[in-house]
């Protein structure tokens, strides 16, 4: 996950981690350890995402299917 291009999004958006927690139905201890790769967001989440943020195809494959390959 592209940590950094999702907080340039919400910075973009203008949205709040509160916010984006609330629109998603998740805990900000939930959104910190997905965030952190402790674990993972559901598509379900991907998809709520992509609405509040308005994101497209390219920024989400950006922010949550990219790997960084050494």
């Amino acid at each position: 996950m592209n940590k950094k291009e999702l907080k340039a999004q919400m910075i973009r958006k203008e949205k709040t981690v509160d916010q984006l927690c609330a629109a998603l139905g998740i805990s900000r201890s939930a959104w910190f350890r997905k965030i952190n790769g402790a674990s993972e967001f559901t598509q379900g989440e991907i998809t709520g995402l992509r609405f509040e943020l308005e994101l497209d195809d390219h920024l989400t494959g950006v922010i949550f299917f990219s790997e960084e390959v050494s």
